[in-house]
């Protein structure tokens, strides 16, 4: 592992707390301020410079390899697709 593998993954992971943030309207400090609009630019910016280094860095073959890089980002992806629809369906069941 070396400093552009660790900045990858920090990447992917920070983008989850601000996409959820985001989608809560929690105001929570990001990049661009505390609005929740921000927060999911925000959570969308890093998930574009993490792949970007991915594809500078890594062969899309080496990537397909690698299990964990794969997990975090399915599941950044889902929280994408989905979140808005769960948060809403699930504050409706209370």
């Amino acid at each position: 592992m070396n400093s552009i593998d660790f900045i990858i993954g920090a990447l992917i992971v920070n983008a989850m707390p601000h996409l959820i943030f985001g989608l809560t309207k929690t105001h929570f400090l990001g990049l661009f301020g505390y609005s929740p609009k921000g927060n999911i630019a925000y959570a969308i910016l890093q998930f574009i410079l993490s792949l970007v280094l991915l594809y500078i860095k890594y062969d899309y073959k080496e990537v397909l390899h690698n299990g964990f890089l794969i997990g975090g980002i399915t599941v950044l992806v889902l929280y994408f697709m989905f979140g808005k629809f769960m948060l809403s369906y699930y504050q409706k069941q209370n």
